[in-house]
This record gives C-alpha cells, structure tokens and sequence, in this order.
C-alpha cells in the first residue's frame, strides 16, 4: 500500500506540474500572441468606364489601359511595360535595375505604386541618400520561367538595366514536362480549415501551437495528394521538369555574363504558414543553391516573412498574392539582399555608365 501511495502521490505531482507549465505557456500566449490588423479593402482610384483586364492577352500589350478583376488601375507603356514610360538609356547617375516574373512581381491586386518593385526604389533611396535609383517592373501574370526569360529579352534589356531581378515563384516549373497530381475540388479548403481549426479557441496556446504542429507535419509528411507533395515531386523528382527550369537559370546566366552585370533569383515566399515549418522551404532551398551554382545571386524572402500572420499579408481570403503590406516586406527583403551584393555588382558604388547600344524592337 505505501508503493502505491507513493506512485499517486508521484503521478499528482506530475499532473499538477503540468498543469501549472500550461497554464504559464497559456499566460505568456497570451501576453505575446497578436494578430497582425486584416488588409484594408481595396478602395478603386481610377477613371469610370475602363475594361476589366483578366487574361495574358489583355495584360500584357502595349500602351493597355484598365482594371484588375479587384478594381485597381493597370497600366503599361510603350513596351508594355507596367507602369510609365523610361528614359532608353537611363539618365546619368541613375542605378536601373529591371524585375521580372509572374504575377507576383506584377503586382496582381495592388496598385502601381503599391508593388514590390515601387517600393524598392523608394528603400534603396532612402538607404542610399543622394543616389538615384529606377526600378522597372517586367512582371506579368501567368508566366513560367521560359516566358519569364524570354520576356527579359524583349521587354528588359532594351532598358539596359544595371542589375537584372528574376522574382521566383513556385510554380515557375510548370510546363509541358510538369506532372500535376489529382485531388478533390474540396481538398484545399479541408485543409485550410484544419489548419485554422483553433484560430479562434479561447485558449491562446492552441491557437498558437496548432498551426506549427500542421506546418511541421506538412514539412516532415506532406499529404500524397497535396499541392505541396505535388510541388516538391517536380522541383525534386522529376528530372525532365527541373532540367527544363534548370536549363533557363543557364540563360539567365549567359545574359549576365554576355551583358557584365550582376543578376538576382529573388525567392519569392508563399504565403501560407509563415513560421519555422514552412512547408516549402525545401524548394526555395534548391533553387537557391542551384541558382548560386550558376553564378547568380540568390536573395531568400522567408526570413522576413517568418512570424508574420499570412492572412494580414494577402489581398483578400479569395486571392492569395500578396497585398500592399506582403509587398513591402518583399521590397524590405529585396532591399536587404541587394545591399549585401559584392562590389562587383555595382550597387553600392554605382557610376554613370557610358550608354549601351539598345536592341531595337
């Protein structure tokens, strides 16, 4: 009987420790947790009557003047280019840099002014005070890598640019070779909702804790038939589709060489689940480490997403690409890899060029 005794006294104790751990954990949950204010609805600012601009063909001629499906104002110029028309070749003492991508770098949802690519000249001016800096924006919705280089060919580099940004996004790898998985229309909102399961529990620590334990199963065992898993089959299982994505970061590389400048893989972050388990990171990995292989300049967005609350960050529940704030963390990001550039890029001590010979159209 005294063993016994013992062992529930033991067993007592036990319990009550952890349910005074818990009840701290739950303490300084609460103490710390704080969501990030939800993005501010998109309020329209531009002329009535203009055409609602959804596909490829209507974003990317030239001179194109519209509204996103979210009501805010798109523009391109001369080179159908979004945003105004550029001086060919730069004024002196301007650092031009060219961006491009998909819709990402485009901007889908936010304005003009609002993009990662606007609010990066805005940073580095402010960081470099006296220098001049013009960042042109050459993304456009629905590309993958191929289009994306072959886009800088044409609409990039009559600009001349100083310093040339690929903006990565995850399905740049789609393409004839890529191998899409089949799952249930319903699968992605089921898994949304067991990750926010307990987004609104009284208990901060679930709230807290949940989603890291989703995130970390996702990371370590993604579901066979979730985009993730689809995801990391191509970037790493399947030889024909990286081979192909590889083959373009060789192009990139050839143009860097062939032009003397410095060109940067932006890596973009998904946003979704944006703590220590995130579930690409894997990916962004990779592409980073084989774009360094090559010579280009890998810039990781993820640290400065980390801890962030993905919802507050998205243009709304239905379009996930990032709003004005997610492009301003992107801009930070970019602004934090290209001070960390070598000198041979040219960034920090950045002299007139004498002007290049421009590709005609």
């Amino acid at each position: 009987m005294g063993l016994l005794r013992r062992a529930l006294a033991n067993l007592v104790l036990v319990a009550f420790g952890l349910a005074v751990a818990l009840v701290l954990c739950e303490l300084v949950a609460r103490l710390t947790w704080r969501p990030e204010p939800a993005s501010p609805p998109v309020v329209a600012r531009h002329p009535e009557g203009l055409p609602v601009l959804r596909t490829l063909m209507q974003l990317a001629p030239r001179n194109v003047r519209g509204v996103l499906p979210n009501g805010v104002y798109y523009r391109t110029n001369g080179l159908g280019v979004r945003g105004p028309d550029y001086d060919r070749p730069a004024p002196p003492g301007v650092f031009r840099i060219v961006t491009v991508g998909d819709s990402v770098t485009m901007g889908a949802g936010v304005e003009e002014e609002d993009t990662y690519s606007a609010q990066l000249a805005v940073d580095l001016a402010v960081r470099h005070p006296g220098r001049r800096f013009e960042v042109i924006n050459g993304g456009l919705a629905g590309l993958d890598i191929v289009q994306v280089v072959g886009r800088l060919e044409k609409i990039g580099l009559p600009y001349a640019p100083d310093l040339i940004v690929y903006g990565w996004t995850m399905n740049d790898i789609t393409g004839p070779p890529y191998r899409a998985f089949s799952r249930p229309k319903s699968s992605y909102a089921l898994y949304h909702a067991v990750y926010d399961r307990f987004a609104g529990s009284r208990w901060y620590l679930l709230r807290v804790l949940w989603p890291r334990w989703v995130s970390f199963r996702e990371l370590v065992a993604p579901h066979p038939h979730s985009y993730t898993a689809e995801l990391r089959y191509n970037y790493f299982e399947n030889r024909e589709a990286w081979d192909r994505f590889a083959g373009q970061l060789d192009r990139l590389a050839e143009i860097g060489r062939g032009r003397g400048i410095c060109v940067v893989v932006f890596i973009h972050t998904s946003l979704v689940r944006l703590n220590a388990f995130h579930p690409l990171r894997s990916i962004y990995e990779r592409v980073g480490e084989a774009a360094a292989a090559r010579g280009l300049y890998a810039i990781q967005s993820l640290p400065v997403f980390v801890g962030h609350d993905d919802d507050a960050l998205r243009v709304s529940y239905y379009d996930w690409h990032p709003n004005r704030a997610g492009h301003a963390l992107l801009a930070q990001a970019l602004a934090d890899g290209i001070d960390a550039l070598p000198p041979v890029c040219g960034v920090a001590s950045h002299e007139a060029r004498e002007p290049t010979s421009i590709p005609s159209e």
